[in-house]
């Protein structure tokens, strides 16, 4: 019998958002994802495809409060958890973490973090009073209830 794993992806407040952008954050939620998911996976693979058109408009100044989802490894999968970038160096994300992580007992909300490019699932910025990118974000709220989702007062820009 093949076990599969799960993402974690947190929800709510700063989980699901990367950047500060609700004035009494919702309280978090984690929704799990097998490893499976297809449309979570062609989410991840969009975020992937389009991050260096992300990197150059971070570098070019467009946009505001900008953060990348991370796969961070703990002993059973990878916690999938945004982190509100301070810069880029080379393939190199630097930043510190947006949430308060479930399975990393090592980190923290406001740790510093750097992790290469190649562990990025997502990624988003805010311009215009819209977020734009945020593509497992748009995947993983078909879980959440309507109120759930007004709660969380996303505004979320059109995909490219």
């Amino acid at each position: 019998m093949r076990v599969q794993r799960q993402r974690q992806v947190v929800l709510g407040g700063l989980g699901l958002l990367g950047a500060a952008l609700i004035a009494a954050p919702a309280a978090a939620q984690v929704i799990d994802f097998r490893s499976s998911d297809r449309e979570m996976n062609r989410a991840i693979e969009q975020a992937r495809k389009t991050l260096p058109d992300f990197v150059a408009l971070y570098r070019a100044g467009t946009g505001e409060r900008h953060a990348v989802k991370v796969a961070i490894p703990y002993d059973r999968g990878r916690e999938h958890i945004w982190m509100n970038l301070t810069a880029v160096e080379g393939d190199v994300f630097i930043g510190r973490i947006a949430n308060d992580p479930v399975h990393l007992d090592n980190l923290n909300r406001g740790d510093s973090y750097r992790t290469g490019s190649a562990m990025v699932s997502d990624w988003n910025y805010m311009s215009g009073g819209q977020m734009h990118g945020s593509y497992t974000t748009r995947v993983a709220i078909k879980k959440l209830s309507p109120t759930q989702v007004r709660e969380l007062g996303l505004k979320l820009a059109p995909l490219p």
